[in-house]
């Protein structure tokens, strides 16, 4: 697994090197290979001794001559937001598999071909959320298709740092520059989203900046004995959806009682399952409240490495629990957003050319 690392945790990122013998997969070994920055050859090194990587890992001095490497078959995409269409496109032309970091593409278009160019080469590609991954959201799922609550009918999401942004991040940083797709909606709004579509069978779903986004969403029911089933998926730099670590960020509904997520929406620390039959003050009991859902030591990082793992091995191009289509709707439903809002990036990093030479990230 090979790393374009920004300025992101580095206890994350040493989840690349934990033995994935101790999550129970046998089957799987990842070898932290290469990395590269586009700062300088000297800032892989500073970065590789941060996470402590094997001796065999090498430093390069630019992304091109990471990707051309042959001994090297996937590459992990962690540069901001706006560079990652066409870092996947080097990768991809190079003939490199890519795991890139949510948000896979600006918008719609750049994630569609990049599909495209993954099925021309048969490499594999997923976009990198690993809130798709993490235990709980298996078992979140799980839950949802055994008919735990019964038949879902709202999707409450949110996701809020609660930092004033102008004092929190610093001049420069991905998070507050439009140059590097910041805001709210693409950094922190796709979580939210994601959660709704968790709570969401496989039918058609239609898709209904910035320091605060809501967005509103309906999608038909899949049969016409079913409801309508709305959903809100929120996000702010300003407001904060953990402020007591008890709070619920993500609440499923359905006819048959809820499904409850509390702590941070990409890291939860608790699930609860409460039943319930239809009507005003009927009983309710919890059915099910699990904390410590995940070891103290992991993070998202690894779950996702298994599974891009575990598709290549099988021959896959796309995974089955991540889908190229998912991605999509996701792009698609922040097009909407940002159209409907007149929120615009510099046309360097929303275009379909490829190559086009990006500034560096300086923060």
């Amino acid at each position: 697994m090979d790393i374009f690392p920004y300025k992101k945790s580095n206890i994350s990122q040493k989840t690349f090197l934990i033995d994935p013998v101790t999550r129970e997969r046998i089957d799987i070994v990842h070898l932290l290979s290469g990395v590269a920055f586009s700062r300088s050859e000297d800032v892989a090194h500073e970065f590789m001794t941060t996470v402590r990587a094997p001796s065999y890992c090498q430093a390069y001095g630019s992304y091109s001559d990471l990707v051309n490497c042959p001994t090297i078959d996937v590459v992990y995409i962690a540069t901001p937001h706006s560079h990652h269409f066409q870092n996947a496109m080097l990768a991809l032309e190079a003939g490199k598999h890519v795991l890139c970091e949510k948000i896979l593409t600006v918008n719609a278009a750049q994630a569609k071909k990049l599909f495209a160019v993954a099925e021309q080469k048969q490499r594999f590609l997923m976009e990198g959320l690993w809130i798709r991954f993490l235990p709980v959201s298996v078992e979140v799922r799980g839950l949802l298709q055994a008919g735990a609550i019964g038949t879902i009918t709202r999707v409450f999401a949110d996701n809020g740092l609660g930092v004033d942004p102008c004092r929190e991040f610093p001049t420069g940083d991905r998070m507050v520059v439009k140059e590097l797709a910041g805001g709210a909606l693409l950094d922190l709004g796709v979580y939210s989203i994601h959660w709704a579509l968790q709570a969401l069978t496989k039918e058609d779903r239609r898709p209904g900046v910035d320091e605060t986004t809501t967005i509103l969403m309906k999608f038909a029911p899949s049969t016409a004995d079913r409801p309508e089933i709305q959903a809100t998926a929120s996000s702010s730099l300003r407001a904060t959806s953990n402020p007591d670590d008890e709070t619920v960020a993500v609440r499923i509904q359905g006819n048959k009682g809820e499904i409850q997520i509390s702590g941070w929406p990409w890291y939860p620390f608790r699930l609860r399952v409460i039943r319930r039959r239809p009507g005003i003050g009927t009983p309710w009991t919890i059915s099910m409240d699990k904390t410590k859902l995940i070891s103290g030591d992991l993070y998202g990082l690894c779950f996702e490495a298994d599974e891009v793992a575990r598709c290549i091995r099988q021959g896959l191009l796309e995974s089955p629990e991540m889908p190229w289509l998912e991605s999509l709707t996701v792009m698609e439903i922040m097009d909407t957003v940002r159209r409907e809002n007149d929120l615009k990036f510099p046309e360097e990093i929303e275009t379909l050319e490829y190559p086009v030479a990006l500034p560096a990230k300086t923060s």
